[in-house]
């Protein structure tokens, strides 16, 4: 599926995704249209927005002077735990006998205990995915037109089991046509939600591929964040999505 861009001349609020992918567009960046032809398509999404029919590509290639893929995966890493700075700093028969409690309390309650979660056990093999597409008419895909669909981090033990049952997602468009343009997210927060279901999701060393069916209904940020409009504003987005998947280091996705 890869070929050189040929066509592209003239639930619970996830306000980490959401500031995330804001300060994602509001970096500068020299891509534009017309450098976006030596980028490689490795995939499309293609929806039906507030009525209208949309595409949208999936990228890889180099910007700015780091490669990078616009659907990719990578490992969740947890952020530092203070708790187990504490613990390391202990003495020796004090870190051993905390430890010895703690593995025992997380064997016992499972790797969803919020023990477990505290100090880390059972995140080595959690994944984030991220399935974003660039609008081939903007201007500036990196900052105008971007369609991004992205997973709840899950164990790679569960992949097989994501397929055909739909999953919880957070969408957001930086809608730039129509009426009410600008970014637009989905809110589990105000019953806005966003699923995926996967007909396909490979994930390995080094990339893998993804395919699937997703709906979200999505809302201004501003009426998400109660600062004005209304839910007349919102607008519903169904479509599907196949790509090809690029493996991000972690802290870039």
């Amino acid at each position: 599926m890869k070929n050189d861009i040929d066509g592209l001349g003239s639930g619970t609020a996830s306000w980490l995704f959401v500031l995330v992918v804001i300060g994602f567009v509001g970096t500068p960046t020299s891509l534009d249209a017309q450098e976006a032809r030596d980028m490689a398509v490795i995939g499309s999404i293609d929806a039906v927005v507030d009525g209208a029919e949309r595409q949208w590509l999936t990228i890889a290639g180099e910007v700015d002077g780091e490669f990078m893929h616009s659907a990719a995966w990578l490992p969740n890493v947890m952020p530092a735990n203070p708790m187990a700075e504490m613990i390391e700093n202990m003495p020796d028969a004090q870190r051993e006998q905390m430890q010895a409690q703690m593995d025992a309390m997380s064997e016992l309650m499972g790797d969803d205990s919020p023990y477990a979660q505290m100090f880390g056990e059972g995140a080595a093999d959690q994944l984030r995915l991220r399935i974003m597409g660039v609008d081939p008419n903007s201007e500036r895909i990196l900052r105008e037109g971007m369609l991004s669909i992205e997973l709840a981090s899950f164990s790679a033990k569960d992949i097989d089991a994501l397929i055909g049952t739909p999953q919880e997602a957070e969408v957001s468009l930086f809608k730039n046509f129509g009426e009410q343009t600008g970014l637009h997210v989905s809110s589990h927060d105000m019953g806005l939600d966003a699923t995926v279901l996967f007909d396909r999701l490979e994930i390995e060393p080094g990339g893998g591929a993804a395919e699937g069916l997703f709906e979200a209904n999505l809302c201004p940020l501003s009426v998400v964040m109660g600062r004005d409009g209304d839910e007349d504003d919102c607008i519903l987005i169904t479509g599907s999505f196949a790509s090809e998947l690029g493996e991000e280091a972690p802290g870039e996705l």
